[in-house]
């Protein structure tokens, strides 16, 4: 009887080296968005801020109060607080405003490090007060900024529509 060759089977150099090419490239595509973690900072902090003034503002209409939203840019916060100057809170396991512990502080948080809050301007003030309608007093804007990454935050006066863009840098 006459004995079988076994055929061993593998990848050629060409095969290889074309796939280490690809990922060559994938890596080199991938790398450098991961890397740019303050253009995320700072687009999770403009997320959080808007969010907050749309809690503010549902709130105010919720509870028939006057809610504002003051922020304090020497100390890069802001919270959210009564028409007397109370800072509300949320206890988040009930889904219920409770009071006293409402405060985002940019420099003392993580997931905003480095973040700061800048040009705030609702009509010459620091903070921005809804009515029980849920409008805004004025309406005005500020930045949040890491580095390079610039993002203005505006709210319309009359409706208090919140939006935002990426600041235009001269």
């Amino acid at each position: 009887m006459r004995a079988r060759a076994s055929i061993i089977r593998a990848f050629t150099l060409v095969e290889v080296l074309v796939v280490v090419a690809v990922i060559a490239i994938a890596g080199a595509i991938v790398v450098p968005s991961i890397t740019q973690t303050g253009s995320m900072n700072v687009q999770a902090a403009g997320r959080m801020v808007i969010a907050d003034l749309l809690f503010a503002q549902n709130d105010a209409i919720a509870k028939q109060k006057s809610r504002k939203v003051v922020y304090d840019v020497a100390n890069n916060k802001y919270h959210l607080a009564a028409l007397d100057g109370t800072i509300l809170g949320v206890n988040w396991k009930s889904g219920v405003a409770a009071m006293g512990n409402y405060v985002v502080d940019f420099n003392n948080d993580d997931r905003f490090r480095g973040v700061k809050i800048e040009n705030v301007d609702f009509g010459g003030d620091t903070e921005l007060v809804y009515d029980v309608l849920g409008g805004p007093d004025t309406g005005g804007s500020l930045d949040v900024v890491f580095g390079p990454y610039r993002y203005t935050i505006v709210v319309t006066p009359m409706t208090g529509r919140v939006t935002i863009a990426p600041a235009v840098v001269p």
